[in-house]
């Protein structure tokens, strides 16, 4: 078990300037965790065609992932210009599968089991909430 730990210490310890949890049930216990759907909009199909989700809001954050145009994502948390969000990827196929429309007692980090990250929220169109 020692060796797992030990193995386990440097992946964590690779961007520890990038550590800003998304945070959800900002909105109080009485509303869903995240309480709006926005949709992937406005790139430019002239240029990288992407959205880059980052582990903190800044652009220096390491780019964790990629979004295409038109995905979905929940809004979670706002800092500034930048947007948390939670969506879904791999075996969790569906925004319901991230276990955020429903309330928490008090606001938490998001723990799982989609995806999490910052994006610029200029590139987000609000869908539902």
């Amino acid at each position: 078990m020692v060796a797992c730990l030990a193995l386990a210490a440097p992946l964590k310890a690779e961007h520890p300037k990038d550590g800003h949890p998304v945070m959800v049930g900002s909105e109080g216990p009485e509303l869903d965790a995240c309480v709006a759907v926005g949709r992937v909009t406005v790139l430019d199909p002239e240029g990288d065609n992407y959205l880059a989700v980052r582990a903190a809001p800044h652009v220096s954050g390491h780019e964790n992932d990629r979004l295409d145009p038109a995905t979905l994502v929940w809004l979670c948390d706002k800092d500034g210009d930048w947007q948390g969000i939670v969506y879904p990827h791999g075996a969790y196929q569906d925004l319901g599968d991230c276990r955020v429309s429903s309330p928490v007692t008090a606001p938490e980090p998001y723990g799982g089991p989609c995806r999490h990250g910052w994006v610029l929220a200029k590139y987000l169109d609000l869908v539902a909430g």
